[in-house]
């Protein structure tokens, strides 16, 4: 009969709910003694499902207040008047919980002690988070079908105690991976990036991983989410990628007289070579090369052997050489260790040789500070983290690089002119240099770009080629390329991204910066930077055009000074 009632009490709400008025809740608790506390509930609500909702968490906070026997008695309908009568009950406490059957070793990780359950106030929320943290560490054990329940419950007027039933359902191992698309990766190395093992104990927080760690393989694109197919105690993870062209190959070469010989022709441009996955195996070179004016020169390379011997560290080699007209060359070459610590983030030691030579003198002065012999041998730690749902055209997600560095420098052939200006031949050196990137999407087609740059190199006998060069696409639009040398830098930038499509958008942007040199009587502007873009993909690579207006104290703000940024990427 009650049951009867209530039925057709959620009719007749539903009938009368088509005239669009709200509907008013009053709950009763005739039964409850005098020191109870009354609970909060909505007493206005738009239709009759949001009355029953309502109702329905009300008793649900009894239970997290220890009122067990919490229950609605009835509910009377007057209009669109509700008035709702629950059954409080006494008050329980935990008389004892007891571990039964739950391994020792499930207790001890998931943080179970029975003083905790013993003669305490009961709470529905601790007691689920308790059987959540079992299941948890069940299913990251081979046991992905585990499940928890009370049994042996007994409850007397004041007190509530029962006993843990844990069934942990059949052993689950992993088997190989298998890979549907036309990626070309060996399964090994895959295997290995993704933390599996054939043969090892199914572990669901890996298989939840799978797709995250995929989306950061820029030679692979993910087709659809990762399934994981069981049969016979067996978990096989099925990967549905496709190859992704990420291969950078473009440059260009170009003469002109040299000034020093007319019968020589002056070889200038510029070399990129990026290529991904050498190998099918993960492996990364890079090398670029660039003559940006008549005596300058730049040279970089680097080699990244991931998953060393199949464990979870990647090494990195770099070499670099700068030559700055007629100034100085500068060599620095170093080696750094990646640990990954979870499937989105990284640990970096790193150690390096950096050395220096000043050309046509040993003792030389510029606006930007001055100019030695020097060698460095440095050493720091690194943390990255990456979190981007797609590596090349993000909506949403972080990307994190920061690092930090110290060691010793030491002046060599210096000697000073006047006591006054001496710097030490030897000084500890340090650095620290970060990159924070955060997308927020806005709507369907949209995301909003968050970044922040920044980094400071400190020592008491600092020189030009310790200096960052900022300024240009990758750093401060609006201005020349390397337009500013500084011993500290911050700049943010918040850039708006509307997506025409999977590979192109539309932008608009702003960038503020702060640039210090104190070699050059501590120099320090705010310059900032604006302007618009806009990069797409044709079938020679990405293009990108921005057009970007700059102001500083040394650039007034003027269409004549504006700057044209753009590029085009190949790849294959």
């Amino acid at each position: 009969m009650h049951k009867l009632f209530t039925i057709l009490g959620i009719l007749l709400c539903t009938a009368t709910n088509a005239l669009g008025q709200d509907w008013s809740l009053n709950i009763y608790n005739d039964d409850a003694s005098e020191n109870f506390k009354p609970v909060k509930y909505e007493h206005v609500l738009r239709d009759s499902l949001g009355v029953l909702r309502e109702i329905h968490v009300y008793i649900l906070k009894l239970h997290e207040l220890s009122f067990l026997e919490a229950a609605m008695d009835s509910v009377v309908y007057k209009n669109k008047q509700v008035e709702a009568f629950v059954h409080v009950g006494s008050k329980h406490n935990w008389s004892i919980l007891h571990s039964g059957n739950v391994p020792d070793e499930y207790l001890y990780k998931s943080g179970y002690k029975q003083k905790f359950y013993s003669k305490t106030r009961f709470s529905y929320k601790e007691l689920a988070s308790l059987e959540n943290r079992i299941i948890k560490y069940s299913e990251n054990s081979g046991f992905p079908f585990a499940r928890i329940e009370l049994d042996s419950i007994q409850l007397t007027e004041s007190y509530f105690s029962a006993t843990l039933d844990y069934q942990s359902g059949p052993l689950i191992r992993f088997d190989t991976v298998a890979l549907v698309g036309s990626a070309r990766v060996k399964r090994k190395y895959i295997e290995s990036y993704l933390g599996i093992t054939p043969g090892a104990l199914y572990n669901q927080q890996k298989a939840q991983n799978l797709e995250r760690q995929l989306k950061q393989l820029q030679y692979l694109k993910v087709v659809k989410a990762p399934e994981i197919f069981f049969s016979a105690g067996k978990a096989q993870p099925v990967l549905f990628v496709n190859v992704r062209k990420c291969n950078q190959l473009d440059g260009y070469i170009g003469f002109q007289p040299n000034s020093s010989s007319s019968k020589k022709m002056l070889l200038t441009g510029e070399f990129n070579m990026n290529l991904k996955n050498l190998l099918q195996s993960g492996k990364e070179l890079s090398v670029q090369w660039k003559r940006f004016d008549v005596q300058s020169q730049l040279l970089k390379t680097s080699y990244l052997h991931p998953r060393l011997f199949h464990s979870n560290i990647d090494i990195k080699l770099n070499f670099n050489l700068l030559k700055q007209d007629t100034s100085f060359l500068t060599l620095d070459r170093n080696a750094a260790i990646y640990m990954g610590l979870n499937a989105t983030s990284k640990i970096k030691f790193f150690a390096g040789l950096k050395s220096n030579t000043a050309l046509g003198s040993t003792q030389t002065n510029s606006n930007e500070g001055n100019n030695y012999d020097f060698k460095f041998f440095n050493y720091g730690v690194g943390y990255t983290l990456m979190t981007l749902d797609d590596i090349f055209y993000p909506m949403k997600g972080w990307n994190v690089t920061i690092d930090v560095s110290t060691g010793n420098k030491k002046i060599l052939n210096y000697e000073s002119l006047s006591t006054d200006i001496a710097i030490p031949t030897s000084a500890m050196q340090w650095t620290g240099e970060t990159s924070v990137q955060a997308f927020i999407r806005v709507g369907k087609k949209a995301t909003l770009l968050n970044q922040f740059q920044g980094g400071t190199v400190q020592s008491q006998n600092l020189v030009l080629s310790d200096l960052y060069r900022v300024g240009g696409l990758k750093t401060l639009r609006g201005f020349n390329e390397n337009n500013y040398y500084v011993s500290d830098y911050a700049i943010y930038t918040l850039e708006y991204r509307y997506f025409t499509d999977e590979s192109s958008y539309v932008m608009l942007f702003a960038n503020q910066a702060y640039v210090h040199n104190k070699l050059n009587g501590d120099y320090t502007d705010w310059p900032i930077g604006f302007g618009t873009g806009i990069s797409f993909s044709t079938k020679a690579g990405i293009f990108q055009f921005i057009y970007a207006l700059g102001y500083a104290k040394d650039q007034p703000l003027s269409l004549n000074l504006s700057k044209i940024h753009f590029g085009l990427v190949s790849r294959f």
